[in-house]
């Protein structure tokens, strides 16, 4: 796809964070836009560059910093997310390109005001806190994408809908192709992708939508 309907997603890769992770990739791509998720194509590639690229090649961003903090006792915090948002904002705000220039990103957070506590340079941005719930994250990513484009979107609650529905027909589907419950709770988040983009035009074929 284009720069116009690329949107690159910052956010943890864990299991954690994977409860999260595929409704917000499904959101993107029942709302019609494709997600660059920061995943290197090659063990070769430094993964820098492969993050810039992607971020030069999205119009849209979604930052999400809710796990800017220490796994376990005596870690230290993951800098990361808030890494690649700072590349991301510098990207538009630096380039020469008037194209880079109207890059536009969504922040979100576990909750509105906690990043006060770790990244203050970002007072004035209007963060968005999804209390680290699907429901809440999807409705928070429509809304976004609705505010920029000002045109009219699917709701918030056909997309959960559809969501659900989606993991009732792929689990039974990826079972008959023998994946084992373990199998299908580690899939990466490309083979993610590639399900949704499968699942996706079908059931709005079937529904009209």
């Amino acid at each position: 796809m284009s720069f116009k309907r690329n949107v690159f997603i910052n956010c943890p890769f864990d299991d954690a964070y994977r409860s999260l992770l595929q409704p917000l990739l499904f959101t993107v791509l029942y709302l019609d836009f494709n997600p660059l998720i920061s995943e290197t194509e090659s063990s070769g590639n430094v993964r820098v560059s492969e993050i810039i690229r992607r971020i030069k090649d999205s119009k849209y961003a979604i930052h999400d910093i809710s796990r800017n903090e220490a796994l376990n006792p005596g870690d230290l915090p993951r800098f990361n997310m808030p890494y690649e948002m700072g590349l991301d904002i510098g990207c538009q705000t630096f380039s020469g390109s008037e194209k880079l220039k109207q890059k536009q990103c969504l922040i979100l957070d576990r909750e509105k005001y906690r990043y006060q506590r770790f990244i203050s340079d970002i007072a004035g941005q209007d963060i968005k806190d999804h209390n680290d719930t699907p429901e809440i994250l999807i409705k928070r990513v429509r809304e976004w994408f609705t505010t920029i484009l000002n045109i009219h979107l699917p709701s918030p609650t056909e997309i959960w809908e559809a969501y659900g529905e989606f993991w009732a027909d792929t689990e039974e589907k990826l079972k008959r192709m023998r994946f084992t419950t373990d199998d299908i709770n580690h899939l990466t988040f490309s083979d993610f992708i590639l399900l949704f983009n499968e699942w996706i035009p079908n059931y709005k074929a079937a529904r009209g939508v």
